[in-house]
């Protein structure tokens, strides 16, 4: 198996209609030898039975399939469960919200064979971005307090499509510390300690409705959790 391409999924009933399906084709038509899991994230709608459903429609019988558990854990969690299950040489995780086009997946497989993690950079000159201003101003401040506090010279900690050699995978998202939303930057962390080269790679993303995150009062919640992330890895090597 050459590629690995990671779903995770809670509560995307109403939303992954509009991505998995594409995915799936995509990866059927232009990405022989991949497979892709889909981590159902503890849903508590029907999630799962929509997916198997797409699975079912699309004949991706032989290449896709979901995985999961009953109880909610985080994102993190969910990618970390996908990782542990990948026979994939490079492996990656995409939103199941359809920000991002399933196509900016074989830019980012081409660039793993020079580098050891690739990572979607909105940020860059190079982007085409459709977001809203409140968004715009949450990520800056978010990236500027990681950035103050990690040392973190990465702009875009958040961006949901991040991809790695299977070394690379397997070694960074061993004992993860952060389950939830706060991971990608334990990601960038341990990269950068473990000298691991990286690209970051300018993508397409819009803004897609439906998101979970309350951009007003999650930040707050992500602030503590930052702090606290950075004293668990303090002696981390």
């Amino acid at each position: 198996m050459h590629n690995s391409i990671i779903v995770p999924a809670y509560n995307e009933e109403k939303r992954s209609g509009k991505f998995i399906p594409i995915l799936l084709n995509y990866v059927k038509k232009n990405l022989s030898s991949s497979e892709v899991i889909i981590v159902n994230d503890g849903s508590k709608d029907k999630t799962s039975e929509k997916i198997k459903k797409f699975i079912s429609e699309a004949n991706a019988d032989s290449f896709a399939r979901i995985i999961g558990y009953n109880i909610n854990k985080g994102k993190g969690n969910a990618v970390e469960f996908g990782v542990k299950h990948a026979a994939g040489e490079k492996i990656l995780f995409i939103d199941a919200d359809g920000a991002i086009q399933p196509n900016e997946i074989s830019n980012m497989l081409a660039k793993l064979n020079k580098y050891d993690v690739v990572v979607g950079d909105r940020l860059s000159a190079k982007s085409k971005i459709k977001s809203n201003p409140l968004r715009k101003l949450t990520s800056f401040g978010f990236n500027l307090f990681v950035s103050i506090l990690f040392q973190d010279r990465f702009r875009d900690n958040l961006c949901g499509f991040k991809g790695f050699r299977r070394n690379a995978a397997k070694d960074i998202f061993y004992n993860l510390f952060d389950k939830r939303w706060v991971f990608d930057v334990e990601l960038f962390f341990k990269i950068k300690k473990r000298k691991y080269s990286l690209y970051s790679l300018p993508i397409q993303w819009k803004y897609v409705g439906g998101s979970r995150i309350n951009m007003l009062t999650d930040p707050i919640k992500w602030i503590f959790r930052l702090v606290f992330l950075r004293l668990q890895l303090i002696n981390y090597k």
